[in-house]
């Protein structure tokens, strides 16, 4: 059975050829078995009636011829018969070709004639050997048929008693050499034999080309449904006969699926949190729209891809891999990752994948974005981090403020008191480091109880061009152009103009403070959504380094010798007043772009 399997073909087409040529050759083998025999038996049977009509006709003309001539020698009387015979035979033997016949005389013990003579006269006279089957027909008076070895050789040989008076007087025969019979029986199996095979080659040429027509059809059939596979809106060609009815049948079958998605399915298609599959060799297999919104990619860019080799150039450690390769679950681990355009927080569980029979075939991580969670309680830590702040500053500011004021009092009194030059230089130094103080404290006052906020509708255009006029009256347009890109369509938003102001001016002049030699400051407005609008500052500086980029909106922080570290702190504080946002992104050396998101109404300002 195995070594039979071994051959058996696989293929629809190849197997329904294989049926079909069994079908037609056994049938047709058997078919032509039969009426070959049956055609061998049906020759030898027209053989027998021939010759059985040859010795009848022999039978018929005798007469009492064997009774003539009684009186002479044995010789004699065989020439004699032979002579009256002769013609009989010769005439009888002329009408049917091939055949030999003649008469054998009982008493004579001798042949007395054997048509045709041409062929066989010699043998008149030859008394037939004892165990000759003519001496059975004489003995028995029953008609014989004989196939085998006589005379004439091998033939087949029908012979017939003669009686006469009640007595048996000889026998008759009528013959024809088995060659002849072999020869005709051998042409009609040749005959035989090319209708046979005639209707072989033909049935199967027939099989082979309807099996073709059925082998396309099979093939766009099995095509078809690979590609339902993996494009679950594609659809089968209509096809003629019963594989229309069975691609019709597929059609609406996959038409049904389309329609009634199962459970787990929609569930993962419509969860909150992305759901990404991988298999055991660490290609992606499935991805829902949550984790293509959450990464930044694309269902179509991963799935059949490495998972992998998304981290291949950062140092991001993947818990999905780690429980593919190690078996390691993970539950709500809050980590970094690097997706598409950003890094993003994201709080991950991590589990193995096994099929029904307990097999592991990957692995699974739902995970869900942190990020604005995060941002949101990083910037409520600084506020509230900055109020308690804001708090101690004006205690403190308070409490040296008055003794701060009494002393420039009695410096100015000393320096009205004084006439010496130099003590006049040390008075005036005294007085413009308490006025630093001062300015130094009033900020702080400023950052810890901002005034009172002015809300009104503000062109964010027109106060960029205001803003600037302050900034270039420094004399330093000859060495930093400044571009600006509007859009004066962008309708008015509510803010307070004196906060905003400051808060552009701070940050161009960071921007021209930035820049040591010559350089360029952008700016831009734009519509940042339906409901915000942002303006982009953007010089080519020297850049933040990327270590402290968290801490330059922190009080106090600064770069500069002769900086309080108030401005960016007290900017961040004015824009989140405004409900907005202020974002930096820098890189050392190539500059430093600040965008402020700010509201076009910030809630409960002003109507509508």
């Amino acid at each position: 059975m195995g070594f039979l399997t071994g051959f058996y073909p696989r293929r629809l087409r190849n197997q329904m050829i294989l049926m079909a040529i069994m079908l037609v050759s056994v049938p047709t083998i058997s078919i032509g078995y039969i009426v070959e025999t049956e055609g061998r038996s049906a020759v030898l049977s027209e053989k027998e009636k021939k010759l059985s009509a040859v010795v009848n006709l022999l039978n018929d003309a005798l007469g009492d011829a064997f009774s003539h001539g009684s009186q002479l020698p044995r010789d004699a009387r065989i020439r004699a018969l032979n002579a009256e015979l002769s013609p009989i035979t010769e005439r009888i033997t002329q009408a049917f070709p091939g055949a030999g016949a003649g008469y054998y005389h009982k008493a004579l013990d001798a042949i007395v004639t054997y048509a045709p003579s041409a062929l066989y006269q010699s043998n008149v006279g030859v008394t037939i050997a004892p165990d000759h089957p003519g001496r059975d027909v004489m003995r028995n008076n029953t008609p014989l048929v004989f196939s085998g070895r006589q005379v004439r050789g091998d033939i087949l040989n029908s012979m017939i008693p003669v009686e006469r008076h009640g007595e048996v007087v000889g026998y008759i025969w009528a013959n024809e050499l088995t060659d002849d019979i072999r020869q005709q029986a051998w042409k009609m199996d040749v005959r035989i034999m090319t209708v046979l095979a005639a209707g072989l080659l033909s049935s199967l040429l027939l099989i082979i080309l309807f099996s073709r027509r059925l082998g396309v059809n099979i093939d766009i059939i099995t095509n078809g449904l690979s590609t339902l596979a993996h494009k679950t809106h594609a659809m089968l060609p209509d096809l003629p006969g019963e594989l229309g009815q069975i691609s019709r049948s597929v059609n609406a079958l996959a038409q049904t699926l389309r329609e009634t998605k199962t459970l787990n399915d929609l569930i993962i298609e419509n969860a909150a949190d992305g759901v990404i599959a991988i298999d055991r060799q660490g290609d992606v297999t499935t991805m829902n729209p949550a984790a293509e919104q959450i990464t930044g990619y694309k269902r179509h860019e991963l799935v059949g891809q490495s998972y992998a080799t998304l981290f291949a150039n950062t140092r991001f450690s993947s818990p999905v891999l780690d429980t593919l390769e190690h078996g390691t679950e993970h539950l709500a681990q809050e980590i970094s990752f690097p997706g598409r355009e950003r890094m993003i927080e994201i709080s991950a569980t991590t589990s193995r994948i096994h099929n029904t029979h307990g097999e592991m075939i990957g692995a699974l991580v739902i995970f869900s974005d942190l990020t604005a969670r995060k941002e949101a309680q990083r910037r409520l830590a600084q506020t509230e981090r900055l109020a308690t702040l804001g708090e101690l500053m004006a205690g403190v500011a308070h409490e040296v403020r008055n003794p701060l004021t009494a002393i420039r009092g009695y410096v100015q009194i000393i320096r009205q008191q004084t006439t010496r030059t130099e003590h006049q230089e040390y008075l005036s130094v005294v007085l413009n480091e308490i006025d630093s103080i001062n300015k130094v404290i009033q900020q702080l006052l400023d950052f810890s109880r901002p005034r009172q906020s002015q809300w009104q509708r503000v062109q964010l255009d027109t106060l960029i061009k205001e803003t600037l006029i302050l900034v270039q009256t420094a004399g330093i347009q000859a060495r930093i152009a400044f571009s600006v890109e509007s859009k004066c369509t962008l309708p008015e938003i509510v803010a307070d103009r004196e906060l905003l102001k400051q808060v552009i001016l701070n940050i161009l002049i960071n921007a021209v403070q930035a820049i040591g030699a010559r350089g360029e400051i952008r700016i831009r407005t734009w519509t940042y959504s339906p409901f915000q609008q942002a303006v982009t500052i953007q010089d080519n500086g020297c850049g933040i380094d990327i270590a402290l980029q968290k801490k330059i909106f922190d009080p106090f922080f600064t770069t500069k010798a002769s900086g309080t570290g108030l401005g960016l702190a007290l900017s961040q504080r004015i824009i989140n007043a405004h409900q907005g946002d202020i974002q930096v992104t820098s890189q050392p050396g190539c500059g430093t772009t600040f965008t402020l998101i700010l509201p076009n109404n910030p809630q409960g300002k002003l109507p509508e």
